[in-house]
């Protein structure tokens, strides 16, 4: 016996769509209990908050902390006091018999806990590690009855169980969301922290059978699959923000078993009420992927810097399009106030990359200075003279002209003047690297490989691009127009160095982001690109993959990156160096 057909409607469901503050239960708790109130004066009748809304999605090694766990236990144990008559269901966390901790959904209700469902399937794969702190109940967890509805209550993955709905690199033995169904559910909830990314970058008209969709169409396909399936409303209360390397963007809402959904504006917090009595809408589309990554970028700059204790950002500005789009971004999300961007020339800049820095630096109205890289360049070239008196100039001097910018940039973050001008000393350089040049190793290690983190380190060019056509007059014409160069030596060009990006991205979207077989990449490539195009990039992939394990000790040293794509480098690819 299932719920199809016999949901109880008259119900207003309050979604709580929340950040956290990691480790901080009790500002979390307090964000809670005021978004709760708002919630029952909207007229809610049933609220439901994040998973693991009260310590922070995720805490990770802070989790075996004693005194974090107690205060979470506290923190929990003040949310269910205050619960009123309509109840106030919310993600926590308790210790289980291994030492490890089950993630738990509170039901409370009168002042008091009136049940408590635990996560039955822990995620362990791409950037989740959940049984590195967890145990899995894998019994089926009870029902609880409300306002004539039998309400089932999940977790996060819980809901990603069917490979039908959601295929993905892991197959579970059960689906809780069926097991709730099979006893009667009549109303599911799903208390969520599921980080946001896009699908597999491919070149605009096509559509490969290899893509990997983004979030938002797998949450679609499962939410409305389940909702379909077992004819029952499923309401997904989600966290949003951002933590270190991972962006949220919410996508709370309610789908109905008609195929509709009433949903909330996502990258931003918000206490909405949806009425299973009303009608639905259709699902919305896919934002356009210059505008997504805008907001997601833009948010976890936002959340690292205030999170962090950061305050201001110095830019190195090559004139070329990554630090463009950097500084602009930045400009937009701190302040211009609190950015200054650097032009750093050495003997191989050209007046037009200068020209254009400088141009599009007082377009944004942010601080700019110009450092020569020439002088410590020529001291370190001049002391390898001393020991090599005939030697020639070689990609050596090339490191050493990038080492010399970094090594400008890190100094200006505590430079007293630079924190007289931002108003602040609490200032990190922003790394400017696009994952394009990361995956081939084609950046140098404490030169351009610097910064407290990277903006577009998991963004292809090509994704570069549509997110600078995105930012409009705020990067520079000139800069999108311009034939991408490092400018270290006579003549240089990405380009020339590496291969036109827009086959390059194609190579780099099917193996990693996509984790395509090595040898189905030439037929993979052929879905993509066609004539002399696909004829290079096909040539190219042996080169390309070489490029790619040759350069992995180099990666590791990179600062992380905000994940945007469906596989990043960093912590969900873990290659060991001694197995390339």
């Amino acid at each position: 016996m299932n719920g199809r057909g016999r949901y109880n409607a008259d119900m207003r469901m309050g979604l709580l769509q929340l950040n956290a503050v990691l480790s901080d239960p009790e500002a979390n708790a307090r964000r809670i209990e005021a978004a709760y109130g708002e919630a029952v004066a909207g007229g809610a009748d049933l609220v439901l908050a994040p998973e693991m809304a009260v310590p922070g999605y995720l805490a990770e090694d802070r989790l075996w902390e004693a005194g974090l766990r107690r205060r979470i236990r506290e923190a929990s144990d003040r949310l269910a006091r205050i619960a009123g008559p309509v109840p106030l269901v919310f993600g926590t966390c308790s210790p289980s018999p291994s030492g490890r901790l089950f993630n738990e959904l509170w039901w409370c209700e009168g002042g008091a806990v009136r049940a408590v469902v635990r996560k039955r399937i822990l995620a362990a794969y791409d950037v989740f590690d959940e049984t590195r702190w967890f145990d899995a109940d894998p019994g089926t967890q009870p029902l609880v009855d409300f306002r004539g509805q039998r309400v089932g209550l999940s977790i996060c993955e819980d809901l990603w169980a069917d490979s039908e709905l959601t295929p993905g690199p892991v197959r579970y033995a059960f689906d809780p969301i069926a097991d709730l169904a099979a006893q009667g559910a009549t109303l599911v909830l799903n208390a969520s922290a599921s980080p946001a990314h896009l699908g597999t970058w491919v070149p605009e008209g096509r559509d490969p059978s290899w893509r990997m969709m983004s979030k938002r169409v797998l949450r679609h396909r499962a939410l409305a699959g389940h909702a379909r399936r077992h004819g029952i409303p499923i309401a997904y209360g989600a966290r949003v923000g951002s933590e270190s390397w991972l962006c949220y963007d919410g996508g709370s809402g309610v789908a109905f078993p008609d195929g509709t959904w009433r949903g909330i504006e996502p990258f931003a917090e918000s206490i909405s009420t949806v009425d299973l009595a009303e009608r639905g809408a259709p699902w919305p589309r896919e934002e356009d992927e210059g505008l997504w990554l805008r907001r997601a970028l833009g948010l976890g700059l936002k959340e690292n810097f205030a999170k962090q204790g950061l305050e201001a950002a110095v830019v190195g500005m090559s004139g070329g399009l990554d630090s463009a789009v950097v500084v602009a971004l930045a400009a937009e999300v701190l302040g211009p106030e609190r950015v200054m961007g650097v032009a750093l020339p050495t003997r191989f800049t050209s007046q037009e990359s200068l020209d254009l820095a400088r141009m599009q630096a007082k377009t944004l109205g942010i601080r700019f200075l110009t450092l020569s890289a020439d002088r410590p360049y020529e001291a370190a070239a001049a002391a390898l003279a001393e020991a090599f008196p005939d030697r020639t100039f070689s990609l050596t001097d090339e490191n050493l002209q990038s080492r010399a910018r970094g090594a400008l940039l890190m100094g200006l973050t505590t430079e007293p003047e630079v924190h007289r001008r931002l108003g602040t000393s609490r200032v990190a350089v922003l790394n400017t690297g696009n994952k394009s040049e990361a995956a081939t190793g084609y950046f140098t290690l404490y030169g351009d490989g610097i910064g407290a983190f990277g903006l577009l380190g998991d963004c292809l060019k090509q994704r570069v691009f549509a997110l600078a056509r995105e930012l409009g007059p705020a990067v520079p014409a000139g800069v999108l127009a311009r034939k991408p160069t490092a400018e270290l030596a006579p003549g240089q060009s990405d380009e020339a160095s590496l291969l036109p990006y827009r086959l390059l991205d194609a190579i780099l979207a099917a193996y990693i982001e996509t984790r395509r077989p090595q040898e189905h990449l030439l037929e993979d490539l052929a879905e993509v690109l066609e004539g002399q195009d696909l004829v290079q990039a096909r040539e190219a992939v042996p080169r390309v993959l070489r490029l790619l394990r040759g350069s992995e000790f180099k990666r590791r040293q990179l600062p992380f990156a905000l994940k945007v794509s469906p596989r990043a480098f960093g912590r969900g690819r873990r290659i060991p160096l001694t197995g390339l």
